[in-house]
This record gives C-alpha cells, structure tokens and sequence, in this order.
C-alpha cells in the first residue's frame, strides 16, 4: 500500500511539471509585456484633438462643406447667365467667272481670284423673369446651405472629440490598472511556485495547493482582460486621430 501511494505520488508530481513550467513561461511572458506597455506615453489631447482633422469622416465633412462654396459663388455669378455672345469669322480664296461680248467684240471669258476674309460679332441679353426674381433668394439658400455643412463639419469634430476623451481616459485608467494586475500576477506565481515546493515536501495538501492554482489563474485572467481592453482602445485611439500609439 506504501509504494501504491508513492507511486501515485511521484505520477502526481510529473503531470505538476509542466504546469510548473507554465506558470514561469507566464511570468516571462508577463513581465515583457507590462514592460512594453510602460513604454508607451500617450500623447497630449491637443495634439490627438489636432490630428483628428484628418480622420475621413471629418474630411468628408470638410470636402461637403468645400462644394457648398464653390455653388455659392456659382449662384453669385448666376446672372451672367443672362448674356450671350456670339462671333463668327470666314477666311478663304475667292473666284470669279465672267463672260463679255457685243456686236464687234467676240465672245471671251475671264476668271479671277483674291483671298477675302469676313468676320461678325453680336452680343444678346435673355433674362427669365422667375429666375431674375429669384436670384437673391436662391443666394441667400446658397449661404445656409454653406452654413449647414460647416455645422455639420463641426459637429462630427465634437463627436470625434468626445469620443476621443472617453477613449483617452479609459487608456490611462488601464494602464494604471494593468501595471498592478502584473504585479499581482507576478506574486501570485510566486506563491504558486512555494506552494508546489511545500506539497512536494509534505507541508501542504492538494486541497491548499489547488486554493494557489485558483487564485493564480484568477490573477491571470484579469491581467489578459485589462490588457486586451487597453489594447482595443489604443487601437481605436490611433484609428480616429491618425496617430501612431503603441509602435511609436
């Protein structure tokens, strides 16, 4: 019954082995990424805030914004629709043929050429009443029509900002939470590692070595979590503002 136990004992101890290696390959692998994310310093709002001008969505607003001028000074020019101008010009070698006879003189025949060149101009003036009447209002639409898309450009930067500041604070509340949740990680491997040490000389039982195991892999899920948040939302930061976070 001794060497059964035994037995069962050192199998025991093999399938921890692995486990063993797996909580320092985490610890490794934990700290070189809280390393490299203590690298990272976000940049100043005004500068993100700055750099969001380019995001398409503000550009598009900007581009919509930009044809509302350009037709508020076609409608400005509207009245020149009114004048017309026309001009022709003809250039080109001319003949001429005659015939001369009378009662002394026989019949002969004469032809002749000269280069000639000929030219016209004409203006003319066609005003539509409903168009004429309506022309300064048509104007006056034109500018509300600019001022509506400038509102409209400005109000998808308010947006943009917004979203930027819950972004921004969300990162740096994360960053914070992420460097305690590494060192929590790191002692509660630590602790593992004593655990699996005192079970293997007696001192512990599975039961307390099992509470060790929990609270490690406890440790580590809420590491990974935070770690993913703060990275989703970094990544979103640098997608809206344009701006290089985490490899800069």
């Amino acid at each position: 019954m001794r060497y059964f136990f035994l037995l069962n004992f050192f199998l025991f101890l093999n399938t921890l082995h692995p486990v063993k290696l797996l909580a320092q390959n985490n610890v490794e692998s934990s700290e070189f990424n809280i390393n490299d994310y203590k690298k990272i310093s976000l940049p100043p709002l005004d500068v993100l805030f700055e750099n969001a001008r380019k995001n398409p969505i503000y550009e598009l607003a900007e581009v919509k914004e930009q044809i509302e001028n350009k037709n508020l000074y076609k409608e400005k020019k509207a009245w020149l629709s009114y004048l017309s101008i026309r001009g022709s010009y003809q250039y080109g070698m001319f003949g001429n043929e005659s015939t001369y006879t009378d009662v002394y003189t026989p019949v002969f025949f004469n032809y002749s050429t000269a280069a000639q060149n000929s030219y016209s101009v004409g203006a003319g003036i066609s005003i539509p009443l409903d168009h004429l009447f309506d022309l300064g209002g048509r104007v006056k639409r034109q500018k509300l029509q600019v001022k509506s898309a400038f509102l409209e450009k400005e109000l998808k930067y308010e947006e943009i900002k917004k979203e930027i500041i819950i972004l921004y604070s969300n990162a740096l509340s994360q960053l914070n939470v992420l460097k305690l949740r590494a060192e929590s990680l790191v002692i509660t491997n630590a602790h593992y590692a004593i655990a699996e040490k005192d079970f293997a000389n007696g001192t512990i039982d599975s039961g307390e070595l099992s509470i060790e195991k929990q609270r490690q892999t406890i440790s580590l899920e809420q590491y990974e979590n935070t770690k993913a948040e703060l990275t989703k939302n970094l990544l979103i930061l640098e997608t809206i503002t344009q701006t290089p976070i985490l490899n800069r």
